[in-house]
């Protein structure tokens, strides 16, 4: 067996001294569990505003589940991770056969975990691994990936010059993992000299105040040169652009990336404003996680390929893509992607460059 692969947590300002390290994933241990009985799954979410939860991870998980007999318990903890604990409460009193959990922060949801197992409760991470607590599996796109796929596609385009990082919430992986990702490709450009890291910070909550806030100090810190932002959200590239446009600096002149393809972002990205969009495939992620709730309930294989080492031992991981929709690829995506964007609504500005999808 080659080395594992570390994908390590240890960015500034959050230091966290825990890995994640990838292997072959063992199969799950016969007579583990009881199958459950009440034939309902939690699915808990760190909130349900945003456009990828109403149109993606909640109708395909709900479909899935629902088709193999099961009822699906929504929860929103809006991006509470208090509310989130106290929902869980609730969820493991009232009773299910399994948990599936995106949680608001991977360490305050290490506590849940632990509730659940107690209760003899499968639980599953997704889309952000719960840190320090056993659990049953993970599901999820690998962020570190994500950031990389950003990261080298804007270096193609800007191979030299000042780069403004902004990730996301600081207490979830899915954006520390992200902005690790981004480093694997930047750092050696920076040891090089091509590459200057000017900024390079978290967003609490994923918000697009904060999000502009921190580009208009790097625009200003640097007198309006950088050259490129990458984002991990859609909602904060917004700010980001919002930031460049007020700065007096033509839209599309710096690129910038986002993260979940969002309307507003996908028509930035077909009128030129914004570089690109990572997609983390949520509808992929949700069908994966219905079927592993399920899986679980029933005391059967999840169907991981790797694992993760959660600090707490290794983590059976169903590992879910993650790939970068830019100009070029937006065509094909809209055409294969009906239920996520209407194509008249993303090129209504554009409407000459709309494609035809067979």
């Amino acid at each position: 067996m080659t080395k594992p692969q570390v994908l390590g947590l240890v960015l500034a300002p959050l230091a966290l001294g825990t890995a994640i390290t990838i292997a072959a994933a063992p199969a799950m241990a016969e007579g583990a569990c009881t199958p459950g009985k009440t034939h309902k799954i939690a699915f808990m979410l760190k909130q349900q505003t945003a456009f990828r939860y109403l149109n993606a991870d909640i109708p395909f998980f709900k479909k899935t589940a629902e088709a193999a007999g099961y009822e699906v318990v929504v929860q929103s903890a809006e991006n509470d991770a208090q509310n989130q604990i106290s929902q869980a409460e609730n969820v493991i009193t009232q009773g299910v056969d399994a948990i599936v959990i995106q949680p608001v922060d991977f360490h305050v949801a290490a506590g849940i975990a632990e509730m659940a197992e107690k209760a003899g409760i499968p639980l599953a991470s997704y889309d952000d691994l719960i840190l320090g607590a056993a659990q049953a599996g993970y599901i999820g796109r690998d962020p570190k990936d994500g950031g990389a796929a950003a990261a080298k596609a804007v270096v193609a385009k800007v191979p030299k010059g000042n780069y403004v990082l902004i990730g996301g919430d600081a207490g979830q992986t899915g954006s520390t993992l992200m902005q690790e990702g981004y480093h694997t490709v930047l750092d050696p450009l920076v040891a090089n000299g091509d590459i200057k890291i000017v900024m390079d910070q978290f967003t609490p909550a994923w918000k697009t105040e904060p999000a502009q806030a921190n580009a208009e100090n790097a625009l200003t810190a640097n007198g309006n040169k950088v050259d490129a932002f990458l984002v991990s959200y859609d909602g904060m590239s917004l700010g980001v652009l919002q930031a460049i446009e007020a700065a007096g600096i033509k839209a599309g002149t710096i690129p910038v990336t986002g993260q979940d393809m969002e309307l507003a972002a996908a028509q930035a990205i077909v009128e030129g404003r914004q570089f690109g969009s990572l997609w983390p495939a949520p509808d992929e992620m949700a069908v994966a996680g219905a079927k592993a709730a399920v899986a679980m309930a029933e005391c059967k294989d999840i169907g991981a390929t790797t694992t993760a080492d959660n600090g707490a031992g290794q983590v059976p991981w169903v590992k879910t893509p993650i790939y970068l929709v830019s100009q070029d690829q937006m065509a094909d995506f809209v055409c294969k992607h009906p239920y996520w964007l209407n194509i008249d609504e993303v090129y209504k500005n554009v409407p000459d460059k709309k494609p035809v999808c067979q």
